[in-house]
């Protein structure tokens, strides 16, 4: 099991999480907060949506939980935890939460494997209303960390699960290849496309033979920016084409969140080695 733990709730606040462990009597030779390495960066779980299924009567409403939701996206803090009883025992795992294996993806798109808490599927109810405390706590914990300022969206995440509406998903999505304009699969594009424009990322390209590939290394690929249907069905139409089955050694590609000019959008990069292909210098698969 990684030793990396994902933060998305109350616990991205280390103010509160000091208050925790001040009212549990925990020395500080013993404390979490102390023990604890957070990593650099801001992280996303992909794939996944922020949401309230269970009461908590410490915090008096609805706490946080996160659920699978393909388009979605969560944003948190790694942190290397050197002590899993102490993070075991403040979100009551195994009981009340549990401990699951995640991917995550830093804001270099790089994914990394870790682990988060998920409230028991047996404690789960309808969506609980949170204590206004309770939101205000993880909103600190976004602005302490910069994810308010920098990914404002993901706090509009937190503020609509909190009032039961719907969450926004990662609507844009960068193409460098077959589903360009003028390409064989332009027609898939534009069945799911409201609208694109030429944008360049960084990174490198490969020439795999029918269809070009792209690595997180220094170099410039040029694309298209599209804005999708709001609807599940939209990614998985890109999801199929390209092979990604999920953060797997079986997938062709990984389906990863990088930056652009028109913000955070999703991307495709290549799940194997480049060795034997040869890099298409000019980053343009119009080129070839």
């Amino acid at each position: 099991m990684s030793n990396l733990y994902f933060a998305y709730g109350s616990n991205l606040n280390i103010e509160d999480l000091k208050r925790y462990e001040k009212r549990k009597n925990i020395e500080q030779s013993e404390s979490f907060v102390n023990s604890t390495k957070i990593l650099d960066g801001i992280f996303f779980l992909p794939d996944y949506e922020l949401q309230f299924p269970v009461y908590s009567q410490t915090r008096e409403g609805g706490v946080l939980d996160v659920a699978p939701n393909k388009g979605h996206s969560v944003a948190g803090k790694l942190f290397e935890v050197v002590n899993w009883k102490l993070l075991d025992r403040k979100e009551g795992s195994p009981n009340f939460y549990k401990k699951i294996p995640i991917t995550v993806i830093d804001e270099n798109g790089k994914t990394i494997d870790a682990v988060t808490y998920v409230v028991n599927s047996d404690k789960e109810q309808k969506y609980q209303k949170p204590h206004e405390n309770y939101v205000k706590v993880v909103s600190e914990g976004y602005k302490d960390f910069g994810i308010l300022e920098k990914y404002p969206w993901a706090h509009e995440n937190l503020v609509y699960a909190s009032e039961n509406k719907q969450r926004q998903m990662i609507d844009r999505v960068f193409v460098y290849g077959t589903l360009r304009e003028g390409h064989c699969r332009e027609n898939s594009m534009n069945e799911i496309s409201l609208g694109s424009k030429s944008e360049k990322i960084t990174a490198k390209m490969y020439n795999i033979g029918e269809f070009p590939a792209i690595t997180l290394e220094k170099g410039e690929v040029s694309g298209e920016i599209h804005q999708i249907k709001n609807e599940h069905t939209s990614l998985q139409t890109l999801d199929n084409i390209e092979g990604f089955y999920g953060y797997q050694n079986s997938s062709l590609y990984y389906r990863i969140l990088i930056n652009s000019s028109q913000g955070i959008c999703w991307t495709y990069v290549w799940n194997g080695e480049t060795n034997s292909y040869p890099v298409i210098k000019s980053g343009n698969w119009n080129d070839v």
